[in-house]
Order: C-alpha cells, then structure tokens, then sequence
C-alpha cells in the first residue's frame, strides 16, 4: 500500500461493502480518508476504527449540492484531493413497462449522475494538485443485460463509457480515471 502516505481520498458509498474495504486499505496505507454515505451510523463507527485522518460526513449523492459539499469538506479539511472513489450505487429490479420513470431516474440519479457531479466539482482540485486519481465502480452488468435490471444496467454502462472519455480528456492534467467492473461480490 506504499504511495497512499498523506494522499486526501473520498470515497463514497464507503460504510459498507467494496466502500468499507476500500477506505480501510487507503487508510492503512497512510491516507486521510472522507467516507461518505447515507448510513451515518456505520460511517462514523468506520471513521473511528481506522482513525488517523479519517473522517465521516453524510452525504446523498443524489443530490449534486451535497456533492459539492463533500468535495468542499475534503479540501478545507486536507488541503487537496488526490484520489476520488465513486463507490455508492443502487439497483432496481423490473421490465421497463413495470418500472415507474421515478425509480430509472433514482438509479440514474445515484448510479451514474453523482459520478459526473463529484468529477465535476472535483477535478479542478486535482488538477491545481498536479494531477490525482479517480476510479469508478461500475459492474459486469455494465457489459451486457440482465433480466429485469434495466436501470442498473443502462447506468453502469454509462459509467464505463464516461470514464473511458474522462480519462481521455484528463490524460493531459494527470489524472488517471479508471472504472471497476466487480461481479456479485459477498459482503
């Protein structure tokens, strides 16, 4: 875990699952970590256990305000953002005749949107930084379809497109973006 030592990370979607994993490896290699979710409970609990620079703020990356709002806390509370991991998403299940437009719009909202949102707000951070880091979880079902996950799908397809143009236009800022593809993972 060498070159995380007093690196600033955010991850979100970070109190649980791939989240909780992540923000214990990059705490353990020396970063300062904001853990941001909706679970305030389980972030501050993690916050605690892996101390050091750690800290929580509750966030709902469905709304883009909230996302400037971290983006803000980690840059008032470390000075610069190296590393953004865009971790919270959620799924849906049902055919597109059954599936009301406000749940596609929900998973659009939290899968694929709040990814834009935070780059949006947190690249010119890195960027006045030197360069950073910035990894998306997508999913295998962004590679093809599955029964009855319409939304998810579409939304973790489109975040593998977009990072593959993020790390494009970015290449020249040092920024490097990339995007997992985990499958079901059991945490």
């Amino acid at each position: 875990m060498a070159g995380f030592q007093d690196k600033a990370a955010i991850v979100t979607g970070g109190a649980s699952g791939i989240g909780a994993a992540t923000v214990r490896r990059l705490a353990a290699g020396g970063a300062n970590v904001l853990i941001c979710d909706l679970n305030e409970e389980a972030g501050a609990a993690l916050a605690h256990a892996v101390g050091g620079g750690a800290r929580f703020r509750q966030v709902d990356v469905a709304d883009p305000a909230q996302i400037e709002a971290m983006i803000v806390e980690a840059d008032t509370a470390y000075g610069r953002l190296d590393i953004l991991i865009n971790n919270a998403g959620i799924g849906s299940f049902g055919e597109t005749p059954d599936m009301p437009p406000e749940m596609w719009r929900n998973v659009m909202a939290i899968d694929l949107d709040a990814i834009f949102h935070a780059c949006r707000f947190a690249i010119p951070l890195m960027k006045r930084g030197g360069g950073g880091a910035i990894v998306n979880t997508a999913s295998i079902s962004g590679l093809f379809g599955d029964y009855g996950f319409a939304a998810y799908n579409a939304a973790k397809a489109g975040v593998i497109n977009y990072t593959r143009a993020m790390a494009v236009d970015h290449a020249k800022d040092k920024i490097r973006v990339n995007a997992l593809c985990p499958g079901l993972i059991d945490t």
